[in-house]
């Protein structure tokens, strides 16, 4: 998968072939995520078929195509009427299935983390590329990632909203 490709080669930033932990930790600090030690370590040992403490790109491909298939699903599920993006409106309904409230702002500002179009909804590439290095495994700790990134940015609770 040609898409991949140049991921792999980003995250090899010593080129030397392989994606090791620390080179993977790099890449997802830059995106804003921190707390990814364990995850990234259980990354590796899961999809290291020769046990070398690295990803080559075969290894490397086969998580991407793992975590590419779990998420298009969550993708589905997310986008309710069902038209190819997800928008404010959906990620509000996703947060009152799982008993919280959020404000209008703050959704736009999870809509605003994935969309790199400025369409103000999220499609399929936007929302694969946020979440292909987030060390997510489901959609509630997705969104636990959200209300941590938005708490984490105002240095306040979330006006208006209920965080459980």
């Amino acid at each position: 998968m040609d898409q991949f490709r140049g991921l792999f080669a980003k995250l090899d930033q010593n080129e030397d072939g392989f994606i090791s932990v620390s080179e993977l930790k790099d890449e997802m600090r830059k995106h804003g995520i921190l707390s990814a030690d364990g995850k990234v370590q259980n990354i590796v040992d899961s999809y290291d078929n020769d046990k070398d403490g690295l990803l080559d790109y075969k290894e490397f491909l086969s998580y991407m195509m793992d975590r590419e298939r779990k998420w298009k699903i969550h993708f589905h599920d997310l986008d309710k009427n069902k038209c190819g993006e997800i928008d404010q409106e959906d990620i509000i309904c996703l947060f009152k299935e799982l008993g919280v409230v959020i404000s209008k702002p703050n959704a736009k500002k999870i809509i605003q983390m994935m969309d790199k179009d400025s369409s103000m909804t999220v499609d399929w590439g936007e929302f694969l590329h946020y979440v292909i290095l987030n060390p997510v495994d489901n959609i509630g700790e997705l969104v636990s990632s959200w209300k941590h990134s938005l708490v984490g940015s105002s240095g306040a609770t979330l006006s208006g909203d209920i965080l459980c």
